[in-house]
């Protein structure tokens, strides 16, 4: 049950204008975000590309639960919580590498990749080992992309599943490249983090590399001519272009937009960085975009992925994980450069961390009051909206 304060919170909010400070700021308003979004939704949580081999592994680390993400023997990714089933000992200690066993290192109790119990020493000959598996989360894969829930009974994936695999489809994440994985932290609400690439309201003055590589950025620029012509274009080649909008029920945005007359690629010169991804063929596919709620972001272009993971710590700090992948046979020195790779959105995020962390501040003051969002802001209205309609419902 929700607590009077929070629930007062949500009785006054006002779909339209920012959230009132404690939303932001307020220990016991991230609590119940915590208990009723992220303990409930589906968590983006990596790719297979970074669990290539059976045994190969990574951690994501969420509050107080660590969740261990392996690929299997029989080439399915599991998820297990990181926490042995004997006396609580985390097993995996490093934030990623390969097992060809999970053993803890309390007392050796070892367990399978699918977290099968297979050994447990000097236990009794009537110990039932089958009752002491791992503990599973719930893990769905859509065309390489890994989600997790930590839900009992988890949300249906359908939804998301039919939004995002059309459009992942011609990556082939499966057989991609991690080339780039880079973690910040960012003294900020998460919301503001998810507030701020939910609009392009500031792009024009805050983002000059990103408006010169995107047509109408800047929202100045009027682009449906051009956009239908893509359009054309792109479903010629196959490619998904149908605009996916987060309704009620749903968590997911979709949408493949132009790049600017003569820009191949997500860089600062404009031009090409790596051999095409996957199934494209040239460096003219536009740009993927999708998001999907809570914590997923991606932007990709025909010859990389980018993608930006979103974990709250607190009500006052929140992690950022930004990963680039690259085709299979793409080589560094010789297809691509990974300072180059990296650089656009290394600018462009440097910028809005910055702009995430000037926002908390200036809300942490007594004169904050919130403010009417813009009509170009509609989709952080949706975000917020979504947000808060998750604390009204449970």
């Amino acid at each position: 049950m929700q607590s009077d304060f929070v629930k007062e919170l949500v009785i006054r909010y006002k779909s339209g204008f920012s959230l009132e400070q404690p939303f932001y700021t307020n220990e016991e308003v991230f609590a119940a975000e915590w208990k009723n979004i992220f303990q409930k939704h589906w968590l983006f949580a990596g790719n297979t590309a970074q669990i290539q081999k059976p045994g190969d592994y990574f951690l994501y680390h969420l509050k107080n639960d660590s969740v261990i993400i392996i690929r299997g023997n029989d080439g399915m990714v599991y998820a297990h919580y990181n926490t042995c089933t004997h006396r609580g000992s985390a097993i995996c200690l490093e934030d990623k590498g390969h097992v060809a066993k999970f053993i803890c290192p309390y007392h050796q109790w070892v367990f399978d990749k699918d977290g099968t119990l297979l050994n447990a020493r000097m236990m009794p000959d009537d110990f039932c080992k089958e009752q002491y598996n791992l503990r599973p989360v719930h893990v769905k894969e859509v065309e390489g992309f890994i989600f997790i829930s930590l839900a009992d009974e988890p949300p249906s994936f359908d939804a998301i599943e039919k939004s995002i695999a059309p459009y992942l489809k011609p990556y082939q994440i499966n057989k991609a490249k991690v080339a780039a994985m880079k973690n910040y932290t960012l003294v900020a609400n998460w919301k503001l983090v998810g507030e701020n690439f939910r609009e392009c309201y500031h792009c024009g003055g805050a983002h000059p590399e990103y408006c010169s590589a995107v047509i109408g950025a800047n929202l100045r620029e009027n682009t449906d001519e051009l956009t239908l012509e893509k359009q054309k274009l792109w479903s010629e080649k196959g490619l998904e272009t149908k605009l996916i909008e987060v309704t009620p029920g749903t968590t997911t945005y979709a949408i493949r937009y132009p790049l600017r007359p003569g820009i191949e690629s997500y860089s600062v010169d404009g031009k090409k960085i790596s051999i095409p991804v996957g199934n494209h063929q040239d460096h003219d596919a536009g740009v993927v975009g999708l998001v999907n709620y809570p914590n997923f972001w991606m932007d990709a272009v025909s010859d990389y992925v980018w993608t930006m993971r979103v974990t709250p710590v607190n009500a006052s700090t929140t992690d950022v994980e930004f990963c680039w992948l690259v085709d299979k046979n793409a080589e560094e020195g010789k297809d691509y450069s990974l300072e180059r790779l990296t650089q656009f959105w290394e600018i462009t995020g440097d910028q809005d961390g910055k702009l995430c962390e000037n926002n908390f501040k200036g809300i942490q003051s007594n004169a904050y009051r919130p403010g009417p969002y813009a009509p170009v802001e509609d989709q952080v209205i949706n975000f917020v909206d979504w947000c808060v309609e998750q604390l009204r419902i449970n």
